[in-house]
């Protein structure tokens, strides 16, 4: 019965290479299961605290001279900054993107797997009645296609990193805005406290003074209601105060109990000092040229540049490779086939519309370097200005001070009574009230200029400049 044991050879060759196929799958990737527990999750992060010894060992990595005592007495800026750089769940997401980007470029490395395709057949009524057969189909990538791909596939990790330095300024940006808010509120509470102190002693004396009928009634309404808007002005103050904290807990990714009895300084506070000339140039150039969005407009207008250049790549036909083993009925075969699209079109479709792509991102890469420039000199104008006014709250404080000392100097001589006396002091403390108010102002202009600058230009986070850039190079290692 030869039409029955002819198949057994084939048949025999054919086993055995499926078994080896099952070997090399044998060494693949398992999946390895990772649920999310939403409970235990929020139970963390309520427990989180800045005295844990897990974030002391991150700060020293990033400000070794954290190291000589923990936790800090006083935390200052670059050192809640530092915090922000590695607890923030947004700079995460923002690290978890590159590493995605990176998994892509390992995708776009990779040669194809080919298509493996199994044939059998049976012939009822033939001497050999069986047909098996294995055909592979292999698609050869063009080495200039490939090193484009590979290419596209690197921008978009550079892109994803710049994602992260911008998206680590804005954390810094909010947090500076938080503490700015934070510190400024905390000195009006304490002077409004002192005014309100002042205040209840000149409406005591209104009081006397209307009921020994030396002054009218109106007078005593007028004190009231300045006592009333004082006690309205620390309400929305104390509010005010705790939504800073809890936004500075936000940017640090900290619950808002873990900055309670926190003690945080911040000497310049409203007075930040006059930038050299030099620096000025220096940080407006590197902001013209290499700020991080600006930086994602060039890798995007790159990479539109390698999706052109492939485009016009894809215009010439890819080679499908075939090869195959075919036992036919008693007769070995070994096809080759070599299988590629008719470029009849040319791919002008494709390549139009990558060249207009390209164009785009040239356009929107312009558009956004002359909008950084109007930013930074509308930045740098708002400071000025906010500058002169805190200055001109600082020369009628001091005319309100000198007039405090005569009143008191006055009182003591008997040429003025109490009452000149009391409203003399609470007008100074007016007046330095409105200066803190102009810092304030002052304060929130200059941390715009460092946020358009994307750069800080006084205070301890000069010291964290470069660790923030090293923090994005280092993401998804």
């Amino acid at each position: 019965m030869p039409s029955r044991k002819s198949p057994a050879v084939p048949l025999a060759r054919l086993c055995r290479r499926v078994a080896i196929c099952s070997v090399t799958l044998a060494g693949c990737v398992h999946y390895h299961p990772a649920p999310l527990d939403p409970a235990q999750s929020a139970d963390q992060f309520a427990a989180r605290r800045l005295t844990e010894v897990q974030l002391r060992d991150d700060l020293v990595r990033l400000m070794p001279q954290t190291s000589t005592g923990w936790p800090p007495r006083e935390w200052d800026r670059a050192e809640l900054l530092a915090v922000a750089l590695t607890q923030n769940p947004q700079l995460a997401v923002a690290r978890a993107q590159v590493t995605a980007a990176q998994s892509h470029e390992i995708t776009a490395a990779e040669t194809p797997n080919p298509d493996l395709t199994l044939q059998s057949e049976y012939a009822r009524h033939d001497p050999h009645p069986w047909l098996y057969g294995v055909s592979l189909n292999w698609l050869l990538r063009s080495p200039e296609r490939r090193r484009l791909e590979k290419q596209i596939a690197g921008f978009e990790t550079g892109d994803a990193r710049l994602q992260l330095m911008d998206q680590a300024w804005s954390v810094r940006s909010a947090l500076a805005a938080a503490l700015s808010e934070w510190e400024g509120g905390r000195r009006r509470l304490r002077l409004l406290a002192e005014l309100a102190a002042a205040q209840d002693r000149l409406l005591d004396l209104e009081k006397r003074r209307v009921a020994a009928g030396e002054d009218a009634p109106g007078e005593l309404l007028i004190s009231q209601q300045a006592r009333i808007q004082i006690e309205q002005q620390e309400a929305q103050l104390r509010a005010a105060v705790d939504a800073a904290q809890a936004a500075v807990a936000k940017a640090l990714g900290l619950p808002p109990q873990a900055m309670d009895d926190v003690t945080f300084n911040w000497p310049d506070w409203g007075e930040p000092p006059l930038v050299d000339d030099d620096v000025r140039r220096g940080t407006r150039e590197q902001a013209l040229l290499s700020r991080s969005d600006l930086g994602q407009a060039m890798i995007t207008y790159a990479a539109a540049e390698s999706k052109l250049e492939l485009s016009v790549a894809r215009q010439y036909p890819q080679f499908v490779l075939s090869p195959g083993y075919y036992w036919d009925h008693g007769i070995a075969k070994f096809p080759l086939d070599v299988g590629f699209t008719l470029p009849f079109n040319r791919n002008q479709g494709e390549i139009a519309e990558a060249r207009a792509g390209r164009e785009l991102a040239g356009q929107r890469m312009l558009a956004l370097q002359a909008g950084i420039y109007g930013e930074i000199v509308a930045a740098e104008r708002a400071e000025r200005i906010a500058r002169e006014s805190a200055a001109a709250a600082e020369r009628q404080w001091d005319a309100a001070r000198r007039q405090k000392l005569e009143a008191d100097l006055e009182f003591k001589l008997g040429a003025v009574n109490l009452q000149d006396q009391l409203s003399a002091g609470i007008l100074a403390m007016r007046a330095e009230l409105e200066v803190v108010e102009m810092r304030a102002e002052l304060q929130n202009s200059r941390n715009s200029l460092e946020d358009v600058l994307h750069a800080p230009l006084s205070g301890p986070e000069l010291a964290l400049a470069k660790s923030m850039s090293s923090i994005v190079a280092g993401a998804g290692s």
